[in-house]
This record gives structure tokens, C-alpha cells and sequence, in this order.
């Protein structure tokens, strides 16, 4: 049968159309990597962008403790208030120079009366982990503070806390804790307190990366055409006869079986 002759067969239609459908499927992974990609340089350039600009105040940037603009995160802020040393909490199981540990977080409440939450580093946690090994005590009295912005964390369902502790940062969650109204889109990660005391290990400038999103999309791609040879090269081997349907090979064997079965039938007569 002519090569032509062949796809247009019912069978070969059917395996065309699963071809289609698995580069459909390819090229649609493959621009979902391109797209994690474009959010990975996105976040690279914010990065890069804010963290060199220069410290402005709270205020100047959130002017309702609603407010909430991504393209602000990294941005250092300048904000005075006195320290709730008596609301201090500390975040569960969260990395840092030593391993698992925990964060320190100090809501400052500010001359408005609204508290801006101040992460104020990493602490190595106790022997069985369920507490900070240390818990250094906040500066007492007006406290002006630099931080990073970086946005509040979405609650966990089913993860819980013991008393003084909290699973993820989560603004609203904080805010009930201090009944007093916060900020909540944005914490701060702690950069410098005037006076100053002990503080969690400081924090430092992320180093991000695109990852390998641009050589899976490719790959996927590859793959969608790697679909379209392989029906190609079967529809010419097919062609050629070098492959053969399994169906007409049973047919085949079929034939083959009555036909030993009458040359035996023939032997014992």
C-alpha cells in the first residue's frame, strides 16, 4: 500500500490524532515553563530594582495598613514606635544558618496607634525543637527601625502552634494575637534599631535564579516534535511492510494454525 494510501486509513487517523494531541499537551508544558520562567526574571529585576533604593518611611509608601503593592517588596522603610515586648511571638521550624530553628517577630506599634510587624531574625531552636534556644529581649522605650518589606504568609489549614508561637506569618492571624490593628500586607525584615539591642542572625540579600525552566521548555518542545518523527517513521516502515498491525499478524497466525491442522488431519487419514 502506497504511503498516502496508508494514512489516510481509519487506524492511522486515530494514531495522527494521538500525535496531535501529545504535542498539544508538550507545547502546553512547555509554555508553562516559559511562563515560571518570566516570573522568576520578574522577581530577579524587583529584587534588583528595590533593594538598592534608598529608605523611605513607612508611611510615605503605605498610607492605610490595607495597602498592599507588590512592586513595593524589598523596599527598605524607616518606622518609629515602641516595641509590645509582651506580644513577642516566634514562627515555627523555619530555616536559617544553623538548620531549623525559629524567627523572632516584634510588633512595633507605631505613633498611630497601628503595629507594623518586625521579624527580627533567626534563632537556633532547643534540644527537642519545640522552643528557641534563646529569646533575645527587644530595645524598651521609642525605637526607630529599618526593615525590608516583604508580604504577609497565607495560614495553613490543620498547622497549628503551641502558646507564644505561630506556624506562618500570617498578618490578620498576629493581629488578633496583639488586638491592636497591623499592617496587613506587609511585615519587615529587620535591617537596623536605633537604640539597639541583641537580635536574631541578620538577615542578607537573596540570591535568586531563573532556575532550569528554560531547559524544560525546550525539552518539552522537543518531545512534541520528537511525536510528530516518530509517526512518520512508523507510517514509512508500515508502508514498506516492515511493520505489520498485530491484528493482521493474529489473522495471519489464525490462517496458519487451520492450515496445520488440516495437513495433521491429512497425515493420520
Amino acid at each position: 500500500m502506497s504511503l498516502w494510501r496508508l494514512a489516510v486509513t481509519p487506524r492511522w487517523w486515530g494514531i495522527l490524532g494521538f500525535t496531535v494531541a501529545f504535542a498539544v499537551v508538550c507545547v502546553g508544558l512547555g509554555q508553562w515553563q516559559f511562563d515560571r520562567r518570566a516570573q522568576a526574571q520578574a522577581a530577579i529585576a524587583l529584587l534588583d530594582a528595590n533593594y538598592e533604593r534608598y529608605t523611605i518611611d513607612l508611611t510615605t509608601i503605605l498610607e492605610t495598613p490595607a495597602e498592599f503593592d507588590v512592586s513595593e517588596k524589598w523596599r527598605s522603610v524607616r518606622v518609629t514606635g515602641v516595641y509590645l515586648s509582651s506580644d513577642i511571638i516566634y514562627v515555627r521550624t523555619r530555616s536559617g544558618p544553623g538548620g531549623i530553628g525559629f524567627e523572632q517577630l516584634a510588633p512595633l506599634q507605631t505613633p498611630s496607634g497601628v503595629v507594623f510587624v518586625v521579624n527580627r531574625g533567626w534563632l537556633p531552636a532547643n534540644g527537642d525543637n519545640s522552643a528557641p534556644a534563646e529569646t533575645p529581649d527587644v530595645p524598651s522605650g521609642s525605637v526607630e527601625i529599618g526593615a525590608r518589606l516583604i508580604p504577609g504568609e497565607k495560614q495553613i489549614a490543620g498547622r497549628d502552634a503551641p502558646a507564644g508561637q505561630i506556624a506562618t506569618i500570617n498578618l490578620e492571624t498576629i493581629g488578633d494575637f496583639v488586638n491592636a490593628d497591623v499592617y496587613r500586607g506587609w511585615y519587615g525584615r529587620l535591617e537596623y534599631e536605633s537604640p539597639a539591642t541583641d537580635a536574631g542572625a541578620p538577615w542578607e540579600k537573596p540570591v535568586l535564579d531563573e532556575g532550569p525552566h528554560l531547559s524544560y521548555a525546550l525539552q518539552w518542545y522537543v518531545f512534541a516534535i520528537m511525536g510528530f518523527y516518530g509517526y512518520g517513521w512508523a507510517l514509512r516502515k508500515e508502508a514498506r511492510g516492515d511493520l505489520v498491525p498485530e491484528r493482521k499478524i493474529r489473522a495471519r497466525r489464525s490462517d496458519e494454525d487451520i492450515e496445520d491442522a488440516a495437513l495433521d488431519a491429512t497425515r493420520v487419514r
